[in-house]
């Protein structure tokens, strides 16, 4: 089968006909094969004043393939090297917040005085569920005692009435308070550690495509 040829006549950069084989159309409407005018189309964006046959058209369709598979990538890489940086931001910031905080705690005795119980309903399945609360007395070291409900539940409860704990509390805010355990540390850790690995996650993403992508290799 014999290849077509295609061309466009210009006029003031503007065109003004198309050619199918020798045969002449004043708009891409009136071409009758939707692939003419596919090829057309084109040209007519590659803004190319010049005789086109079947082997150039797919030898251009393939390089606006690769061009707009590179533009992707390059895309997918900026994106996924904006959120690394930030992840990674604020788990550095988080990091330094926390060990500041630690670095600032100071520690009493303390006694569990009541433990608050709090029900909680599931919105979606209506199942309900219970977490207990402690309310700890402690004196900080400015003397004045308090007695404060803490912010850490558990189910069951992790403390019972007139269990001696440590309390850990910074001397500018008491009432900030908590009780000295690992469950209370490993709290302090969680968006430091969130972060933290989603950043290196999209990082470590961001080096696998930069390698395989776009090494020389790959080309």
């Amino acid at each position: 089968m014999a290849k077509k040829k295609y061309s466009i006549d210009w006029e003031d950069d503007l065109p003004v006909s198309f050619e199918v084989n020798g045969v002449q159309y004043e708009t891409l409407e009136d071409v009758p094969d939707e692939g003419d005018r596919r090829k057309l189309e084109a040209m007519l964006d590659s803004s190319f004043d010049a005789d086109f046959n079947d082997a150039e058209f797919e030898q251009l369709q393939k390089e606006t393939q690769q061009i707009n598979g590179v533009t992707a990538e390059k895309i997918i890489v900026w994106v996924f090297t904006g959120v690394a940086a930030l992840m990674l931001m604020i788990a550095g910031i988080s990091t330094v917040t926390t060990l500041q905080k630690l670095g600032r705690e100071e520690s009493v005795p303390g006694i569990v005085v009541e433990v608050v119980e709090r029900k909680y309903v599931d919105a979606e399945t209506d199942n309900v569920s219970y977490y207990y609360y402690p309310v700890v007395d402690f004196k900080p070291k400015d003397g004045k005692r308090r007695t404060i409900q803490l912010n850490e539940g558990s189910n069951p409860p992790s403390q019972e009435v007139g269990d001696e704990v440590t309390i850990l509390y910074e001397p500018e805010h008491p009432s900030d308070a908590r009780i000295k355990s690992f469950g209370s540390s490993a709290l302090m850790w969680i968006l430091p550690s969130i972060t933290g690995i989603v950043g290196f996650g999209f990082l470590g993403a961001v080096l696998v495509v930069q390698k395989y992508l776009f090494s020389p290799t790959s080309a």
